[in-house]
């Protein structure tokens, strides 16, 4: 018997990000389903926790947008986060269910990954691939 392979249902894009109007630097973390809306653009409620080496971002589900204006596309969730530096796990989880682990390495330039985990319900959008 052949194990199933995880579907995939989101995309996860890491990529330097600079607001020189706001002062910000970082890297932009945007995680979107593939399975786009045609009511409205759902957010997805992500809690984020940073660590010395793992970034964990879990899903808790979508909500509506604030306001509904009639639009089509994926739920999408974004975030920056500043003083990324050197090799870390990204770990992306539901609250029940699989886990997808990448391991990233950032620089103020570029973010490039490095490694998945096999059964992964999430890919990755990197800078570079390595």
């Amino acid at each position: 018997m052949t194990a199933k392979k995880a579907e995939l249902e989101y995309r996860l894009k890491i990529v330097p990000y600079t607001d020189t109007q706001k002062g910000i630097e970082g890297h932009l973390f945007e995680l979107s389903t593939l399975t786009e809306f045609r009511t409205f653009k759902y957010e997805i409620l992500v809690d984020t926790e940073v660590e010395d080496t793992a970034i964990y971002l879990t899903i808790q589900g979508i909500s509506t947008p604030q306001f509904s204006i009639p639009e089509h596309g994926p739920a999408v969730f974004r975030t920056v986060i500043s003083n990324l530096h050197g090799e870390r796990e990204v770990v992306v989880s539901k609250t029940t269910g699989p886990k997808s682990k990448f391991t990233v390495r950032f620089t103020p330039k570029k973010t490039i990954r490095k490694g998945r985990t096999k059964k992964a319900f999430v890919e990755i959008e990197t800078t570079n691939k390595e």
